[in-house]
């Protein structure tokens, strides 16, 4: 009577039913079946299977997949089984390892002292590493043959198909191991003749996963925002901060693969249908599983495979575990064997939940500033970027606008931040010096165009009669003319008081002539207004007095810069003027009023009760003005 095998050809239960290779395998019987599982590291990739060597033990029947099958599932003896690294394509990942031979089913612990261990040295004995496709064992008391290493020495199973589990465990989170650091790949030893029906076997993996989506923000800031300066160029300093709060964690989940293992076959080794009322799975905190198909059903495959995924509302606190059950009812098979009904369970512990960061990298973009870089989370957070950008000063006002950008990696999120700097020159006025006003065009255009009295009761009209013009001469352009060229003439650095008296005076000639209602037509041959001034009301122009050029000693600092990189000074903190801004024409009404700061005396006329400091503050705004230099409002 020949020996009957009850046992599948070139497949194996495996907890992870995933191929070490692509190629079928052929069973004795010259069917093609399923290429068999390998063992998978927790670390990722690469795979161990077990497997023959005919080398040390010889070319008798060792696998009883069929002659010369090196990936072998199934054993003539136990001290045939060797653990195999897995092929160049797919060998393990780098790292440490042990290998441990276990009793199937319930929960294995591959640990020493494990109650289902059946391997009898330590662990360190059965030690090896993984580099590259090389696997060198670091373990005793063991056969070594290139890449394998016999399983030996391990006690009998009490498995009566005679099944047994390999795990290859991951030594990189330490020893004692976790299920999550282990991968298993079953195998059988058949010895002598099979005639009952045999119990289904169940295995699994189990991966937690949890989607981790960060959210960023963006801020910017300038050394600056708002620069007066005459001439030259301005540099701004930006900075670009990005944040990233810590993550909104979802998707949680465990999923993986269930195998169910139909040991039963006929004497031609043909798979014998066996009826399942069905597959269960469920989470140690009650959660229970979805399994794809896992219906009542007929299993006609020697290896059935079923998806499941298992959802929570948030990652586990403490320990979480992962148990399959297999149920089937009694039944006779088609060999006349009865197969009892009964159940198989399988609990892949401790899972380890491996995150998914979302929207973990942002690139970071900048209107100026060009692309600034890239920031991931674990980077410092907040983290900054820096950057100059030199602006040349024009005529009057202009602003920037400038924004810094940020996109993340996976959804495209975006969020943007702007600064607006402002660089003002001084305003293109038109206004005319004192120099021009007491010069052939200046005179001739108050001897020609003075109409009289109307530039002189302008003149006199500033402090109300009582301000420093209020005796100028209403009847004849050429007594104005006169009148005007004397207090020019006087203007003197030794006497603040008469400079100041010249420069507010060009500025109201200034502010007269440019003023609404002129005639463009020449009289004459003699040139108008239109020719020297834009009518454009200079006596609405409003001036920055908090930036007065050049710099006085001994009073408070304004905001710009003027020529020769000197400060200016504020008017307004100095109490030389009220307020700021102020429109030239209010200017010129404040200067001329009495009793102060003018003291109304036309003859000897003092400014501020005699503070020289601020006399030239006010003749620096005259004087600002008159030469094209004031900075406008903004």
């Amino acid at each position: 009577m020949r020996k009957f095998i009850s046992v599948v050809a070139g497949a194996t239960a495996l907890l992870i039913a995933t191929a070490c290779s692509d190629r079928t395998v052929t069973d004795p019987g010259g069917r093609s079946i399923r290429p068999r599982g390998a063992a998978r590291t927790a670390s990722g990739g690469g795979a161990g299977y077990t497997t023959i060597d005919p080398t040390f033990d010889g070319t008798g029947v060792l696998c009883l997949n069929g002659p010369g099958t090196v990936n072998c599932n199934i054993y003539a003896d136990k001290n045939f089984v060797w653990m195999n690294g897995g092929p160049v394509s797919a060998n393990l990942g780098d790292g440490t390892y042990f290998f441990a031979v276990l009793s199937p089913g319930g929960q294995p612990n591959p640990n020493d002292g494990s109650t289902n261990l059946l391997s009898t040295d330590s662990y360190t004995a059965r030690s090896f590493t993984v580099s590259g496709a090389t696997v060198t064992f670091t373990g005793t008391g063991h056969d070594v043959d290139g890449n394998k290493i016999r399983l030996m020495p391990y006690d009998d199973t009490p498995n009566p198909g005679g099944v047994y589990i390999m795990a290859i465990c991951s030594l990189t989170n330490g020893y004692p191991v976790k299920a999550s650091d282990c991968k298993y790949d079953a195998f059988k030893v058949q010895e002598g003749n099979v005639t009952q029906a045999s119990a289904l076997t169940v295995t699994k993996d189990g991966n937690g996963s949890y989607d981790n989506t960060f959210t960023w923000t963006i801020t910017k800031a300038v050394d600056k925002t708002t620069v007066q300066q005459v001439g030259g160029s301005v540099t701004f300093n930006y900075t670009v901060t990005v944040t990233h709060d810590g993550g909104t964690i979802s998707n949680v989940k465990v999923s993986g693969t269930i195998s169910v293992f139909n040991p039963n076959l006929d004497e031609s080794l043909n798979v014998v249908p066996v009826n399942i009322d069905g597959v269960t799975d469920q989470l140690s905190d009650g959660t229970t599983c979805t399994v794809t198909d896992g219906g009542a059903q007929t299993l006609t495959q020697l290896i059935t495979d079923f998806d499941y995924t298992c959802s929570l509302s948030a990652l586990p606190q403490g320990e979480l575990d992962n148990t399959v059950t297999v149920t089937w009812p009694d039944q006779d098979l088609t060999t006349g064997a009865a197969l009892t009904g009964g159940t198989a369970d399988f609990t892949f512990s401790n899972i380890s939940f491996t995150e998914n960061k979302i929207d973990e990298t942002v690139s970071v973009s900048d209107t100026f500033g060009g692309t600034l870089g890239t920031v991931t989370v674990g980077d410092a957070n907040p983290k900054s970027f820096t950057y100059s950008r030199t602006i040349a000063v024009g005529a009057g006002c202009t602003s920037y606008d400038n924004t810094a950008t940020f996109t993340t990696n996976d959804t495209g999120a975006t969020g943007s931040a702007s600064q607006t700097v402002t660089v003002c020159g001084p305003t293109t006025t038109g206004a005319l010096t004192i120099g021009f006003w007491k010069g052939p065009n200046g005179n001739s255009l108050i001897q020609n165009y003075c109409q009289p009295p109307a530039l002189a009761n302008y003149l006199k009209g500033l402090g109300g009669g009582s301000g420093p013009f209020s005796n100028a001469p209403t009847t004849k352009c050429s007594d104005l003319v006169t009148y005007v060229n004397g207090i020019l003439n006087g203007a003197s650095a030794t006497n603040m008081n008469n400079m100041l008296k010249a420069q507010m005076l060009g500025t109201a000639l200034d502010v007269w002539f440019s003023g609404p209602g002129w005639s463009n037509t020449a009289q004459g041959k003699i040139k108008p207004p239109s020719n020297f001034l834009s009518h454009n009301n200079l006596g609405t122009f409003n001036m920055d007095v908090t930036a007065v050029c050049p710099m006085v000693d001994n009073t408070t600092t304004g905001t710009a810069t003027c020529s020769g990189n000197k400060p200016s000074t504020d008017a307004v903190a100095s109490g030389a003027v009220p307020t700021s801004p102020m429109a030239m024409q209010a200017i010129l009404d404040f200067a001329a009023t009495t009793p102060a700061p003018f003291n109304g005396s036309t003859s000897n006329s003092i400014w501020y009760a005699g503070d020289r400091t601020k006399q030239e503050i006010l003749k620096n705004i005259f004087d600002q003005f008159n030469n094209g230099l004031a900075f406008g409002s903004f």
